[in-house]
């Protein structure tokens, strides 16, 4: 099994969360769906958590992040603004930037494990020579 470093990202104001996993999903849901109820059902939410968990973000943003249309015979649409699909948009530019730096330290853990195993193996076949890696006497 190899070496994986493990990520989550939150952004937080004053420690009001602004974007994680949890609201990246629920928008990203409403985007793709183009309803609350149908973002609900795919999440396995009640529609008014996830208008609930809307509404409080955009008290604290102080802008709308969702437009709801009612009626006609689609029923309605909620759709994100310019400034949901702006959260959206730099919260999956992060994940792949944090993500190609766990990849970076995933490939340097790898190493310094295999260097670990080497030492262990030579320390096996030494039987009993002690001797401390990576140091040199002044």
């Amino acid at each position: 099994m190899g070496v994986r470093v493990k990520t989550r990202i939150w952004v937080d104001k004053e420690g009001h969360e602004l974007m994680g996993p949890g609201i990246y999903n629920i928008l990203k849901a409403l985007e793709e769906t183009g309803s609350i109820a149908s973002a609900a059902r795919r999440l396995g939410y009640s529609y008014k958590f996830i208008w609930t968990y809307i509404k409080k973000l955009e008290d604290v943003l102080g802008v709308p992040l969702v437009e709801s249309r009612r009626g006609g015979k689609e029923r309605g649409v909620t759709e994100l603004t310019e400034i949901g699909k702006l959260l959206l948009n730099y919260y999956e530019s992060m994940s792949r930037e944090v993500e190609q730096v766990a990849k970076t330290w995933e490939a340097k853990f790898s190493e310094l494990l295999s260097a670990l195993e080497q030492y262990k193996s030579e320390q096996a076949q030494g039987e009993g020579e002690e001797e401390i890696p990576y140091y040199q006497e002044e």
